[in-house]
């Protein structure tokens, strides 16, 4: 999916006529379909003013044709043009007015054409980007440069259109649709200063690295410094072409966005353009990747201090993640953002978690949080506070995998021989526990919940084998199920996902085919459609662990060492040495998927914590309730 489709332009009058028609056809086309752009209904705002200066690596852009937009509150292709202006000789520039539809709204700044150089001959091939705040919380400066531009491909990636330029959520600020935009807004400010233009502290304090991004923006000044007739330009956006036949990218913002969306794909290649800079110019971004990566995820370490062994992630609806930390025996809170929301030591539920394991939310009264602690043989909640809502009374053994169905029953494995799986109404307080269709030693569970009756898929080991994966249909009588499974031949089942066409991704994690996964066709009997696979960086008895699917319908796989993106045919879409973030990722249980398209990976290396890999997924409405991963 193209982002932005700014083409060749000969002159400025050209660049000023060509973004003035783009956003008044976008006004009108909007117009058509019922879709406000200039924010009808509002109170009337406050005026802003705003000035800056856009560069080129590090020398000035002149002649450059600055517009400032309002990220669309109404779907696709929504973006509000509020003001231009173009920059001087020493790519200085000011837009003295403008007011916001919404006070809250995400704005960006673009940078297009100009002259960086000093053969005074536009580049129609520059095209730059500048997330710099929502409009009550702007800087008076700011500078556009291909660095700002890097961090706005990866943390905006899923946010675009083809229409130029159209980011966009689907609903207004402080709603749950405009969560997603306004928190990869946020990153792009959080790892790039927009008044300087250079990386952020947190960028720069270790383990996080401005190495890769100070990359991407070095490739990107081999085609923004380059000289008429801009032959660098046209090398670099064939080289970016991303695959499955998609267009090559126009300019340097469509192909930093399309590195950030395909960031296993021709690595080498386009590394290479960090030794194509002009003559005469040096790589302005330092420190920059010496070496050719083994992939261009952007990565980023958010350490969680006080934990020891972290195991369950889930999102609740502000997109905070909730991680269990079984040694610690609490639950930590993280906002998106990074900042630890939880006290110090996590929430602890009064002392009743005892190795808690999976978490999971539902949406019932803002939000609880469930918890399984396998020692102690319970369930608990809690809500968004920490305060404990919930206590199970009735018996359960070693509890492990747990989801909810729409019909407000919370099923829990009980990861023990011959114990089976335990379903309960936490407002009636009624349970009864089967082991029905040979669930007899069950460990995950993941519930399909957007059809009815609702398909609960249960990961479950025989002793002797073979394994199984058992489909439930649930209909919301108590007791009333339809059972089938597959066998798994003497695979060990673990982490489980279902994916957009009600279809199950299974990850292996012993027996023969350890470090594989599976395709299940959700049919009755289910049947094994592919698998077990070793693509995309899965290797044998590096074991397969956590998966979670995407939108996109994208299937993502934590093993020990790597993560590993697979499409709906179980092709990779990663490297063959998976996604390891720059060294960063080592051993996450468990992943999952957030409003802003990030993969969040669980991870057990020093410092413990969260790794973020950033924009790099189909973003996922959250709480993920429904099983399947819907769009936001």
């Amino acid at each position: 999916m193209r982002i932005f489709s700014f083409k060749s332009i000969a002159s400025i009058s050209a660049l000023l006529t060509f973004t003035t028609m783009l956003a008044l056809t976008a006004a009108t086309a909007n117009a058509k379909k019922g879709k406000s752009v200039t924010g009808t209904g509002h109170s009337a705002q406050t005026t802003h003013s705003l000035r800056g200066n856009v560069k080129g690596g590090r020398q000035p852009i002149h002649l450059s044709t600055v517009t400032l937009w309002e990220a669309g509150t109404t779907g696709p292709s929504t973006a509000t043009m509020l003001a231009n202006t173009t920059s001087d000789m020493s790519g200085n520039w000011n837009i003295a007015s403008f007011t916001c539809a919404h006070t809250a709204s995400q704005l960006y700044l673009t940078a297009t054409g100009g002259d960086a150089t000093t053969e005074n001959i536009p580049n129609p091939n520059i095209a730059l980007v500048l997330m710099i705040g929502a409009c009550n919380s702007l800087p008076s400066r700011v500078v556009i440069n291909e660095l700002t531009t890097a961090a706005a491909s990866y943390t905006m990636a899923q946010f675009g259109e083809p229409v130029n330029p159209s980011l966009s959520a689907n609903g207004d600020p402080g709603t749950t649709a405009y969560t997603g935009l306004n928190n990869a807004a946020r990153l792009a400010i959080k790892i790039v200063n927009p008044s300087t233009g250079a990386p952020a502290v947190f960028l720069t304090t270790v383990p996080n690295s401005p190495k890769l991004l100070n990359t991407i923006a070095d490739i990107l000044v081999s085609c923004v410094n380059s000289l008429s007739p801009f032959t660098t330009c046209t090398n670099l956006f064939a080289t970016v072409k991303p695959p499955a036949g998609d267009a090559a990218p126009v300019n340097t913002w469509e192909a930093a966005i399309d590195i950030a969306r395909n960031p296993g794909a021709n690595v080498a290649s386009i590394y290479d353009f960090v030794n194509q800079l002009p003559s005469g110019v040096s790589a302005p971004f330092v420190p920059f990747l010496t070496t050719v990566p083994s992939d261009l995820t952007l990565a980023l370490s958010y350490s969680i201090p006080g934990s020891k062994s972290l195991s369950g992630l889930s999102f609740d609806s502000a997109d905070n993640a909730w991680v269990s930390d079984e040694i610690a025996d609490s639950v930590f809170e993280m906002s998106p953002a990074g900042t630890l929301l939880s006290p110090s030591g996590g929430f602890t539920a009064g002392g009743n978690l005892d190795n808690p394991r999976f978490v999971f939310h539902d949406t019932i009264a803002s939000g609880r949080l469930w918890i399984t602690c396998r020692n102690s043989n319970r369930v608990d909640a809690i809500d968004g506070a920490g305060n404990v809502v919930f206590n199970s009374t009735f018996t359960l053994v070693a509890p492990l995998g747990l989801s909810i169905d729409s019909f407000n029953r919370v099923w829990v494995a009980n990861n023990a021989n011959d114990a089976g799986v335990t379903i309960f109404n936490p407002t009636s307080g009624s349970s009864f526990t089967t082991t029905s269709g040979g669930l007899l030693n069950p460990q995950y569970i993941a519930g399909d919940t957007t059809v009815s009756p609702n398909i609960m898929w249960v990961s479950n080991i025989v002793s002797g084998g073979p394994d199984t994966v058992v489909r439930v249909a649930n209909d919301g009588t108590p007791g009333d199920f339809t059972f089938s499974s597959v066998s798994l031949s003497t695979n060990t089942p673990h982490g489980i996902s279902v994916d957009n066409e009600g279809n199950l991704w299974l990850a292996i994690d012993g027996g023969p085919s350890a470090g594989a996964v599976m395709k299940i066709n959700n049919a009755v009997p289910p049947t094994i459609a592919l698998g077990p696979l070793f693509a995309g960086g899965l290797s044998l008895n590096n074991n397969a662990l956590g998966v979670a699917t995407d939108s996109n319908n994208n299937v993502w796989i934590s093993t020990f060492n790597n993560i590993v993106e697979l499409d709906a045919n179980g092709n990779p879409l990663s490297p063959s040495t998976g996604f390891t973030g720059g060294g960063l990722y080592f051993n996450g249980p468990a992943i999952a998927i957030d409003r802003s398209g990030n993969l969040w990976a669980v991870n057990n290396k020093a410092p413990i914590g969260l790794i973020q890999f950033v924009g790099a997924a189909g973003p996922v409405a959250t709480p993920r309730v429904s099983g399947r991963p819907l769009a936001p």
